[in-house]
């Protein structure tokens, strides 16, 4: 599982040095989930070098430098995010998403608000807590069944060209005239 959340705001040290503010419960998440389940934690760029993984160095891992997200998406089999464009970037995996929303009402309001309609086609459910996340996750095939119209939904509206086909049609457009 990936955990890819965006940086606050109002949470920071300095100008351009952001706070990370984990709100999983990392020990929690490791009795629920069980050792055969790996939480990978991606920092936002902007965030200052704080992630930090946890006790079980097995279970937790800061994957906050290594410097291809997109080889992150491949691997994981869940995103945990919460406003992070990298749903956008995810969603053409197919593979289930869950959003700890547990200051929405804040972001959107008071921090940087959305250019979409979050809450309405959020692609997975939004969740408030840690406990929330960690039930989800637990059961993120099944309640992923539930999303599926909704994920099409997204897919389609916001990666309709992400088919693996963009190199033939530049090359179609440019040789074809």
């Amino acid at each position: 599982m990936l955990y890819a959340p965006t940086w606050r705001d109002n949470q920071f040290y300095a100008s351009g040095r952001y706070r990370f503010d984990l709100r999983l419960d990392l020990e929690r998440a490791w009795q629920v989930l069980g050792p055969d389940h790996v939480l990978l934690i991606r920092g936002h760029h902007h965030l200052a070098n704080d992630v930090q993984a946890g006790a079980r160095r097995d279970f937790a891992l800061n994957v906050t430098g290594y410097p291809d997200i997109s080889e992150l998406f491949l691997i994981s089999d869940v995103l945990i995010t919460d406003y992070s464009s990298v749903m956008f970037d995810f969603a053409v995996t197919g593979r289930p998403m869950l959003f700890f929303t547990y200051d929405l009402e804040q972001y959107r309001d008071q921090l940087r608000g959305f250019y979409f309609d979050f809450e309405a086609e959020a692609p997975g459910p939004l969740l408030a807590t840690s406990e929330e996340v960690l039930a989800a996750a637990g059961n993120a095939d099944q309640l992923a069944d539930g999303y599926s119209s909704a994920y099409q939904r997204f897919a389609a509206k916001y990666c309709p060209l992400d088919d693996g086909k963009a190199g033939a049609r530049i090359c179609d457009r440019l040789f074809s005239g």
